[in-house]
């Protein structure tokens, strides 16, 4: 069992018992007892789950974060929404780098069928929706495959992005904040999104407005290194005023 499985058989564990110890584990999953104490640091360090001595339980902290197969059903509307003024942006022929994400897969959806666009994407859902339409070019790069985020990540991926340059990255995030900026739960999409920003022309963060005013643990770029924020709802007035007065547009 390669260990993503393995970390996934026991989320699925934590989800039907509320709490495993770390001698069941590793006997349900035929592993050492160093094998499980590495998988749940990793699945703690990410959100997942919460260790206690001996085990782990699954976390229900603020940092939690849904795989993508549940994040992509979470506040389906407000993305819908914001998919839709995202798509309005893109012109034919663009180059567009779109990062892995729920909101980014709602945008793709959104793309009119009868642009021609060059597009660079680490998401395997996005690139499986992208490449039905023909007249879209998809590359994804090499990296390692992360199943909770659906995506493909590490050096190959920064490597492939400084080689190319588009008129627009779209990404989204955890949580996007005027004192931490843009931030989020796991370090996975940190050298992701700079490369992003380092090559292309115009940056777009796609958050809806659960997460204005949210930090979490790894900050990826401040607001001002941000061009474009697209939201489903109007923020307080400070975020209205901050971007007026830094040159960022802000639509909702």
């Amino acid at each position: 069992m390669i260990p993503d499985e393995r970390r996934k058989e026991i989320l699925e564990l934590l989800d039907e018992k509320g709490y495993v110890s770390v001698k069941d584990l590793s006997q349900r999953l035929y592993v050492s007892l160093p094998t499980i104490r590495r998988d749940l640091t990793l699945l703690e360090r990410e959100g997942y789950v919460l260790r206690t001595h001996g085990g782990a339980s699954l976390s229900i902290s603020d940092s939690f974060v849904e795989p993508f197969a549940l994040r992509k059903k979470t506040n389906l509307e407000a993305k819908k929404y914001i998919g839709k003024i995202a798509a309005s942006l893109i012109h034919n022929n663009d180059t567009l780098f779109i990062t892995s994400s729920s909101t980014c897969l709602e945008f793709a959806s959104h793309i009119k069928p009868d642009l021609r666009l060059n597009i660079l994407t680490n998401g395997m859902p996005l690139a499986h929706k992208l490449s039905e339409n023909n007249n879209v070019t998809v590359e994804c790069p090499s990296g390692i495959y992360n199943y909770f985020h659906e995506g493909i990540y590490g050096k190959e991926v920064k490597e492939l992005i400084s080689k190319r340059y588009a008129q627009y990255c779209f990404t989204s995030c955890n949580g996007i904040d005027l004192v931490n900026g843009l931030t989020f739960s796991t370090d996975l999409d940190i050298t992701l999104i700079r490369a992003c920003r380092k090559n292309c022309n115009k940056l777009v963060v796609l958050a809806d407005h659960t997460k204005f005013g949210m930090t979490y643990y790894f900050k990826t770029l401040s607001i001002k290194e941000i061009d474009i924020i697209i939201t489903d709802q109007e923020p307080e007035e400070k975020w209205i005023t901050y971007c007026e007065e830094n040159g960022i547009t802000l639509i909702y």
